[in-house]
């Protein structure tokens, strides 16, 4: 078997030399030999934020195999598929290989939406980023809006505000080029001040007809700093979640002791003296932590798959306004509330911040 992986165009780039070799010896009665090869497809794609992030790669495996009746002859061959492939998963009850046709009427339809909630909370002034699989060849459009809001679609999640781009009554039509850099591509929505509370972008997939609406909600509760946490979902592309309520932050600091000799000599007279300034016990290899809780404001149901997701995202960040951290979830479990249940749905999460305060980096 060989097993090819790149970035690129899927034919004009792909490498001569297989990325891995296998050899299998059948040696029972079962003719079938299953290849697990994600975990090798992830070590070529890097779910990291900004310049350094790889989101998707070409995959192609080929296999040769030698018949029992003639296994010095000629090998047959087998195989020979590319994939596109991102760091996503499948949930158990979508079964095996959930996605991988861009047509709405295959069982493995890749959505065009590259996210499961179609309401988006959106803070007046602050961009809208959505995740558009480009191999949909999507139509979007905006229902309404003011002429200073402008919108386009990026190849990166933290592409910033172009001049040249279009304003909100400009239909944007998602181009694939081919390249494995743009196959995941984000409608950015800038100068949202002019955005209301209901407005909607509707997402129509143009080969198959499958439309998509989005509804915006403004959240207009800003008596706390708000807080965009952004992460990897089970799509393997960059979505967020605003947390605008509450938030707490811990310092956690550990450290070690020693006793130490303080006494000195005065070097005219062999007197003992010490400096009462000077540290008796003394204190190293300080480690410090920061912790932060973040809330949500009530929001409705369409947000706790997200949530689920960012659970259990292995990539997470925290934009702050001003700079965006790499953070881990410290909340290991969460109730997924329900509106009949809880009526008014809120969330608050931990996140340990992915470094030592004190700067140790080597």
């Amino acid at each position: 078997y060989e097993l090819r992986i790149w970035t690129g165009t899927s034919i004009s780039d792909k490498p001569a030399s297989p990325t891995y070799t296998f050899t299998k010896y059948n040696t029972s009665s079962d003719k079938n030999f299953p290849l697990e090869f994600a975990e090798l497809v992830r070590d070529y794609i890097y779910t990291e934020y900004y310049t350094e992030a790889v989101d998707a790669v070409w995959v192609r495996w080929d296999a040769d195999y030698y018949r029992d009746t003639d296994p010095d002859g000629s090998p047959s061959s087998f195989g020979g598929k590319t994939y596109l492939a991102f760091d996503g998963y499948g949930y158990f009850e979508e079964g095996i290989n959930p996605r991988e046709s861009p047509d709405p009427d295959e069982d493995t339809y890749t959505p065009q939406l590259l996210q499961d909630n179609t309401t988006v909370y959106f803070i007046k002034g602050e961009d809208i980023k959505i995740p558009i699989f480009a191999e949909s060849l999507a139509t979007i459009s905006y229902s309404t809006g003011g002429a200073t809001s402008f919108w386009n679609n990026v190849d990166d999640f933290w592409d910033t505000y172009d001049v040249t781009w279009a304003n909100t009554a400009t239909t944007i039509n998602i181009t694939d080029d081919g390249d494995s850099n743009q196959k995941i591509q984000y409608v950015n929505i800038t100068g949202t001040e002019n955005l209301s509370d209901g407005d909607t972008i509707t997402i129509t997939n143009s080969p198959y007809g499958y439309v998509t609406t989005i509804t915006l909600r403004e959240i207009c509760e800003l008596k706390y700093t708000p807080y965009r946490v952004i992460f990897y979902n089970k799509y393997g592309a960059l979505q967020d979640i605003w947390f605008n309520k509450k938030s707490t932050e811990t310092i956690n600091v550990t450290s070690n002791n020693y006793k130490r000799n303080i006494i000195e000599f005065a070097s005219s007279v062999p007197t003992a003296s010490y400096n009462t300034y000077k540290h008796a016990n003394r204190r190293f290899d300080v480690v410090a932590n920061e912790t932060i809780q973040l809330s949500t404001g009530y929001v409705d149901e369409s947000i706790n798959e997200p949530i689920k997701q960012l659970l259990m995202s292995e990539s997470v960040w925290i934009d702050n306004g001003t700079n965006v951290y790499p953070v881990n979830i410290n909340s290991s479990s969460l109730q997924i509330k329900k509106s009949v249940n809880e009526k008014l749905i809120a969330y608050t999460l931990d996140f340990n911040y992915a470094f030592d305060k004190i700067q140790n980096v080597r």
